[in-house]
């Protein structure tokens, strides 16, 4: 395992992104909601991106007169989420109206803010801090503990990241097309002392277990339980991973990420359907993750190799199931 860093957001692929998700935005009220409180924890004054050239430069107004500001300024980021979210709390206000005025201005208000995206990454901010929530930003550009990939790997995305296969390369890749915030196999703690709980009363009742419920080998830990459920203790069972004094376990999703209304989703790719251990810590770590409520239904993402011969089909999943929701 070890800590990683995560790559910066591509404007042009949020540029694409933000415009997908505009075309059929799935609650604009509660986006308007949210964007019109995050607004009041901005800094005030106006932020303008002045184009010369190739240079791009910043400023604001200060008693009538223009004062530049530097990228390193504290404020500038903050000036310039409170631009772009003003921006698009217009354009979530015009969404639905059929008068072609608001039409034509609603299309205007978007290209607008896909340049002023651009201009500001082409004059060196994160784009990342200014088209995220907090919550979104924090979260993804925290570090975290990933589990150990082999730098090695002939499977690597566009931006270098070594991974485990052609079709997770592939999914990584439209996730980037998109400009989706991604973690990709974050180490998650989950506590699942209940569950044991509930298995150790079941083996009881049914006259399964006799002694403690798990034990001590030269393994790890040692499940005694009946013969169809013994895979928890073959080698690479999440299972082998329980740590009783806590009541957690250690799971590695393929794919997290971070909506804007700060829920997580999670997308596992099935790769190694064929095997058998490999598919029952599949459909463990999914009955899991639903069971104790870390990601909901509506945010839980399951593919398979033999779907996701193609990146394009890796998009249509994206573009359907998680832009829509990742923007406001």
């Amino acid at each position: 395992m070890r800590e990683v860093h995560v790559t910066p957001l591509n404007p042009e692929a949020f540029c694409r992104s933000i415009e997908i998700a505009l075309k059929n935005p799935p609650d604009p009220e509660g986006s308007i909601e949210r964007i019109r409180k995050s607004l009041n924890r901005l800094s005030e004054g106006p932020l303008y991106v002045s184009p010369q050239g190739r240079t791009i430069t910043f400023y604001t107004i200060v008693d009538g007169k223009q004062k530049y500001l530097s990228k390193k300024s504290k404020r500038i980021h903050s000036m310039a989420r409170r631009r772009y979210q003003a921006a698009l709390l217009t354009i979530l206000q015009l969404t639905g109206s059929s008068r072609k005025r608001d039409i034509k201005r609603r299309a205007a208000c978007i290209s607008r803010l896909q340049e002023y995206v651009t201009n500001c990454a082409k004059g060196g901010l994160d784009i990342s801090s200014i088209v995220l929530t907090k919550a979104q930003h924090d979260w993804f550009t925290g570090k975290f503990r990933q589990k150990y990939i082999n730098p090695d790997s002939p499977f690597k995305t566009a931006n270098g990241m070594p991974v485990r296969s052609k079709s997770e390369r592939d999914v990584i890749n439209s996730y980037d097309d998109f400009a989706v915030p991604i973690h990709y196999e974050e180490q998650m703690t989950i506590y699942v002392r209940n569950l044991v709980d509930n298995l150790e009363r079941t083996l009881v009742q049914n006259r399964l277990l006799q002694g403690p419920l798990y034990g001590y080998d030269e393994t790890g830990i040692h499940w005694n339980v009946p013969r169809e459920l013994q895979w928890m203790n073959a080698r690479g069972s999440i299972w082998k991973t329980y740590d009783p004094p806590h009541g957690t376990l250690s799971l590695y999703n393929d794919i997290r990420g971070m909506l804007a209304d700060g829920s997580l989703f999670v997308h596992e790719h099935e790769g190694m359907m064929d095997d058998f251990i490999y598919r029952c810590n599949s459909s463990e770590r999914s009955s899991i993750l639903k069971y104790t409520g870390v990601v909901s239904r509506d945010n839980f993402i399951e593919t398979y190799e033999q779907e996701i011969d193609t990146r394009e089909k890796a998009s249509s999943i994206i573009e359907c199931q998680v832009v829509p929701r990742l923007w406001f």
